[in-house]
Order: structure tokens, then sequence, then C-alpha cells
């Protein structure tokens, strides 16, 4: 299995070849959400790589295969790993960076820093249920800290997979769920908790390269309200916000087939 060692780290990651003739210059890094990895984005890659596009899923630290061994995560940390990881492969022009809820925070920041550098290498941002932070969020993440700390991932895992998703999630959508969470690191998602809890807001404003954000109807975890402030401070000429109905927050999962279509015909455009 491929692993880099980054910034005293060691990440787990996939780079998935184009299988089309007419191969695209773009890739697509994926940054997953907390209690969740690279497998969550799996579904998507046949599609993409089909249609020409380069792939890149890690799991960030902490996270699925790649292990925790003490050093705290933060927000900035995990875009620093996210760029180190990119040089290592030599991709440093044309990605689009796709973040699902706490890596939709990460994907932002690595906008707005790639923005105020003028590197250029993030073409579009495509966040799923993104986190706005705040002193809601914050305190929402400090309270699984908590039962973390005293009972391990098995209460996450026993009420998430439900809680969170939409009246048309599966059982078998629901036990994938369980096992992401369960196969986290109690340190790791501790740690990505307080990450989360103390994130800076990202520099929005500063971003002016095309977005796409991908919201779930029945999203507990992500606020409507939140979403909307993402898309307004966005400085980008061309945005687009796309709501799934029965969906909650685990969209690829949930409604792997719209995402598909929705992510496709966005990079069909850049």
């Amino acid at each position: 299995m491929p692993y880099a060692n980054v910034n005293s780290k060691t990440l787990f990651f996939t780079l998935s070849a184009p299988q089309s003739p007419k191969a695209s210059p773009l890739t697509i890094l994926f940054i997953h959400g907390l209690g969740s990895s690279s497998s969550f984005f799996q579904p998507l890659i046949p599609s993409l790589t089909s249609q020409g596009y380069r792939c890149l899923t890690f799991d960030t630290y902490g996270s699925g295969l790649s292990p925790y061994t003490g050093h705290e995560n933060s927000t900035a940390s995990i875009a620093a790993d996210v760029l180190a990881l990119l040089d290592s492969q030599g991709i440093t022009e044309n990605v689009v960076v796709v973040g699902h809820s706490m890596g939709g925070i990460v994907a932002s920041i690595l906008a707005a820093e790639d923005a105020v550098s003028k590197q250029q290498r993030f073409n579009a941002v495509v966040l799923i249920g993104p986190v706005n932070p705040s002193p809601g969020v914050a305190e929402v993440f400090e309270k699984r800290v908590s039962i973390v700390e005293k009972d391990g991932m098995e209460p996450l895992a026993a009420t998430i997979p439900i809680a969170a998703t939409g009246r048309n999630s599966t059982p078998l959508v629901h036990a994938f769920i369980r096992s992401l969470l369960l196969g986290t690191s109690p340190a790791g998602y501790v740690s990505l908790c307080k990450a989360i809890a103390e994130s800076a807001i990202p520099a929005y404003e500063s971003i002016k390269v095309p977005l796409l954000i991908i919201a779930g109807a029945e999203d507990k975890s992500v606020p409507m309200d939140g979403i909307l402030h993402i898309m307004e401070k966005y400085a980008s000429s061309k945005k687009e916000l796309r709501t799934l109905e029965g969906t909650g927050h685990w969209h690829v999962l949930e409604a792997f087939s719209q995402v598909q279509e929705i992510i496709g015909n966005f990079l069909k455009e850049l």
C-alpha cells in the first residue's frame, strides 16, 4: 500500500491515473471529514478516472490507515500535510480540491493561501457539507471529545450513522459509516475534533477560483446558514450551490449518483 512520509507523519494515499485516452490536465484532490477516511470518496473515482482525471485521495493524520503518533492536529497542519503530499507526487498545478465537512475547512484554507501566495496551484474548489468554524461548532466538537475520551468510538458509531443521515439513506450506508468511525483511532479523532473546534475561519473573501458547494437538505451536522455564509463570502465570480433532497451529512454515500453527476458537470465547465 502506498504511504508518504510528510512533516514527520505517515499518510496513506492512493493516486489513481486517468483511464481515458484523452487525459485531462486536472488532478482532483479529495480531503475527507472527521471520523471518515479516503474510502468515503472511493465511489466517485472510477467515473472520474474514466473521464480522464487523475485522482488523489488520502487519509488525514490520525484517520483510516494514517496512524496517529501524538502530534496534535490543526486545520492548518492538515493543509500543510496536503501541500507536502502534493509536492511528494510532483503535483504543482491544475488541482481541483474537494473537501467534505472538516475537509471543507482545509480546502478553503488551501485555496485562500494559494490566492495570497499567487502560486495558482488550485483551479477550483468543491465543498461537500462544509463546516464553517464558529463558537457553536466548537461547542459541538468539544462535547464529542468528552464522549470519546470517556467511552471510545463506540457511542458515536452507535448513533452517528442514523442521526447524521437523511431519509433516503439505507442500512448498508449506515453500516459503512459505522465501519469508518470504528476504524478511526480514538486519539486521532479527539485531535481532529480539537482541530475543528480551534480552527480559524478561512479567508473566503480572498478566493476567486470557481466554487461548487453540495449540501444535504437534511444535514443536521452542518447548518445551512453556515453554508450560505461560505457561499456569500467566497469572491468567486463562478459559484454554485446544489442541495440534495433527502440527504444528510454523508452525501457521497447517501446520494452517490447525484454527487457524481454534479461534480462531473462542474469539472467539464472548468
